[in-house]
């Protein structure tokens, strides 16, 4: 079991009422604590390490107060995760914070962009039903994201992270996963190769 444990910013002092109804709330641990756990999922998720086995603790540097929470290990899915099975490189990757308007804005220009037969998914709220359409679609010959498209990840928050990670494009449903993460070189495995995408496989 891994422990994480981050701490929350100190919240500024205040000149007053006045001054403090103008203020922006800073983030509620509870929420960070979710976006933090969503982002480091799926990071561990892309390099093959069950998200379950990671231990996260928030903790608020001003009130002292820690909020725990344990992932759950990912639900288990016929299609490839699209990500690579090997060790994350020794970097850290922080999760990137939008507002959500701008986070909406950004989940529909790229749902916009796919096929109309693709854009049914994101309207479906069972998994099951997903995965089954979204098996069906793949079979057919659409490019199916099965982080975005099948287990419903932020467009915008993933592909951001696959940049930062150097991917230039990811296996779709039903393709080979990746080997080997990008920079990663282990002899006796096929190295990432970010200028030759294969045929079919989804741009990043």
């Amino acid at each position: 079991m891994i422990n994480l444990v981050v701490g929350l910013p100190d919240q500024p002092a205040s000149s007053g009422s006045a001054s403090l109804n103008k203020q922006t709330p800073l983030i509620s641990s509870q929420s960070f604590e979710s976006q933090l756990s969503e982002a480091i999922s799926e990071v561990l998720s892309k390099f093959g390490i069950d998200p379950g086995s990671i231990q996260l603790t928030v903790q608020d540097s001003t009130s002292g107060n820690i909020a725990t929470r344990q992932n759950s290990a990912a639900a288990s899915n016929p299609l490839n995760t699209s990500m690579s099975s090997s060790p994350a490189p020794q970097k850290e990757a922080a999760p990137v914070s939008t507002p959500a308007s701008s986070s909406q804005s950004v989940d529909d220009a790229y749902w916009s962009k796919q096929p109309a037969a693709v854009q049914q998914l994101r309207d479906i709220q069972d998994q099951g039903e997903r995965t089954l359409l979204g098996t069906q679609l793949a079979s057919q010959g659409y490019s199916i994201d099965v982080p975005i498209m099948i287990w419903g990840w932020d467009p915008g928050i993933t592909t951001q992270l696959r940049q930062s990670d150097g991917y230039t494009w990811v296996p779709s449903a039903l393709q080979q996963p990746i080997a080997e993460a990008p920079g990663i070189n282990v002899p006796g495995l096929t190295p990432y190769d970010p200028a030759h995408p294969p045929a079919g496989s989804i741009a990043v």
